[in-house]
């Protein structure tokens, strides 16, 4: 029977009422809230929002870091069959007017100064926004438009309201408007309604068994549809799981080893830094544990000699990342086959899945006890799959979207007459069923000389590189194909006296001889095992890191092209003079 999200909500509060629900860091140790906790300030929330005039069908938005209150506000909208719009804390101010704007946003949820400092920014571009709702503020301007309220005062309303919540809720009714990553324009809203969302939830739960007694520590961010469905809804809601939140990302390692979960979330280029950290604690411990370590990576599961390098080396690794991992889940971009092997061999599973904010998101996924490197996996039971004559992905099934907010063409576009969301990806299966990515038909590089070049998989070579921390491709419209390079610049610094370099300035650095000679050796090898129009001819090498802040990388770090070249533009067209 289809059901809405408050209604399995309180379903699992019904079966887990005392079991911890959420976790979270307060005054240097983390703390618990139980299920029916949750369920009464969830409760609470709901009736002050309803106070303040939110009612079904309104939009809600949030603007917040992963915390317990952004699981509150969420599931207390919802409540009033208000639908919630998460906005990104990453995305530049003009990318959240927009959003709002677009959304009509009439109430936001707000967490702290640093986010509420963005919409002072674009305070005057927001006409239909009245009321923001804040968690924490340092200072509250003077003469500011809208009307300011505090978490602890909605609180305070809805304890003191003594109505019952009587809204009537679909499962077919929108529960949330999910502004996509806009990796080639601005974000589209796309409309994901409570069955969409359970539906995918407890498919994946199905593909990926979790259970009661799992922790999860949460830090991607939940405004992404990754997080909120197989962080959020599908163990908390699905199978009563306990999520802990962690502080910020810089300081995920050490919310690993006090919350040590069973189950995390990431994205690859996440477990790309665990991956160097890793290697460079193995270099500093000197050239016997060096040696050891890459002993023990030879060695093959299973054997006497894996058992005794598990003991030795990789049971410590474990440890500084909580030492309980039960299995760790990877999407949001292509991994490399290498470092799911690499993770593979210290004892760390890494299950790697696909799917698109269009489709609530999870599409395939490699099982724990049935996966293969290389792929993103089997599909979930009850989504159907086709690859069309072009090889692009289509996708059927009842995760696919109710179409893009105010946007009819574009969801005629997407979604065809016979029901297939017609994805962008490019891909095969296998003839065992597991799905392989080849690119975005978007993304698609077509050359001068009528080559076809996927860049991300070139771009996953060269991030490989251990002197190489990010790169983009360009060659479109172009008889060769040229790259912008960030070097990993500790790894670099470590090489300068091997190279004879006396220099350390970062811009005498991007144009030393000896430096740009040692990427040109690295490019030749990699070169060597690509087709000839997929050779890299041409590089320049950039200072900094592709950023968030600069709209350069997605939420979940996938390269914004346009965004980067337009950056770059002069650094571009002088590789083709």
């Amino acid at each position: 029977m289809m059901i809405t999200i408050p209604q399995k909500f309180k379903e699992t509060v019904d079966k887990f009422s005392n079991r911890p629900a959420v976790k979270f860091k307060y005054h240097g140790a983390y703390i618990s809230v139980t299920f029916s906790q949750l369920y009464r300030r969830v409760q609470a929330m709901a009736k002050g929002l309803q106070s303040l005039g939110l009612k079904h069908g309104d939009r809600f938005a949030i603007l917040s870091e992963n915390r317990s209150e952004w699981v509150r506000a969420d599931l207390a909208a919802l409540t009033l069959g208000a639908i919630t719009v998460p906005v990104h804390t990453t995305l530049s101010p003009r990318i959240i007017s927009h959003i709002l704007n677009d959304a009509k946003i009439k109430i936001l949820f707000v967490s702290n100064q640093e986010n509420f400092n963005k919409l002072l920014l674009i305070e005057k571009e927001l006409p239909a926004l009245q009321q923001i709702i804040y968690i924490n503020l340092d200072n509250k301007p003077e003469n500011f438009s809208k009307t300011l309220i505090s978490l602890d005062e909605v609180m305070k309303l809805g304890e003191s309201d003594g109505q019952e919540i009587n809204t009537e809720i679909s499962p077919d009714d929108v529960a949330s408007i999910v502004y996509t990553s806009g990796t080639t324009a601005l974000p589209k809203g796309v409309m994901l309604t409570h069955h969409n969302f359970l539906f995918d939830a407890e498919a994946s739960v199905t593909a990926v068994p979790v259970n009661e007694h799992d922790v999860l520590l949460s830090f991607l961010p939940l405004s992404h549809v990754l997080e909120r469905t197989a962080g959020y809804y599908a163990p908390l809601l699905c199978r009563g799981c306990c999520i802990a939140y962690a502080e910020s990302i810089k300081t995920l390692t050490t919310n690993l080893r006090e919350v040590r979960p069973t189950i995390l979330i990431s994205v690859p280029r996440i477990f790309e830094k665990m991956h160097d950290q890793i290697w460079e604690k193995v270099k500093r411990g000197g050239k016997l544990k060096y040696k050891i370590f890459v002993w023990a990576l030879k060695q093959a599961p299973g054997t006497a000699s894996y058992f005794f390098a598990d003991l030795l080396v990789f049971k410590k690794i474990r440890a500084t990342l909580g030492g309980r991992f039960r299995l760790t889940i990877c999407g949001g971009a292509s991994l490399n086959h290498k470092l799911a092997k690499f993770f593979y061999r210290i004892g760390i599973k890494i299950v790697e899945g696909y799917g698109l904010t269009e489709t609530a998101p999870v599409i395939t996924v490699n099982r724990p006890d049935n996966f293969k490197f290389g792929t993103v996996g089997l599909q979930l039971p009850g989504v159907e799959i086709k690859i069309a004559p072009d090889k692009e992905i289509l996708i059927h099934g009842p995760n696919v979207m109710k179409g893009y907010y105010n946007n009819k063409k574009m969801t005629d576009e997407a979604i065809d007459a016979d029901g297939w969301f017609h994805t962008g990806d490019l891909g095969f299966m296998s003839s065992d069923g597991f799905l392989v990515i080849i690119g975005r038909k978007k993304e698609m590089i077509s050359m001068s000389n009528g080559k076809i070049v996927w860049p991300e998989q070139i771009e996953l070579v060269l991030n490989d590189d251990r002197f190489i921390i990010q790169s983009m491709i360009h060659g479109h419209n172009r008889n060769y194909l040229s790259a912008l390079i960030v070097p990993d610049w500790q790894e670099v610094l470590r090489t300068l006296d091997e190279l004879g370099v006396a220099t350390r300035e970062p811009d005498e650095l991007l144009r030393e001889p000896k430096l740009i000679k040692l990427f040109e050796h690295r490019l030749e090898k990699i070169n060597h095992d690509l087709a000839d129009w997929e050779k890299i001819r041409k590089f320049i090498l950039l200072r900094r890191e592709f950023s968030q802040e600069k709209d350069e990388l997605t939420p979940t770090l996938k390269v914004r092209r346009h965004i980067i070249e337009k950056h770059y533009l002069k650094q571009i067209e002088k590789m083709y003079q």
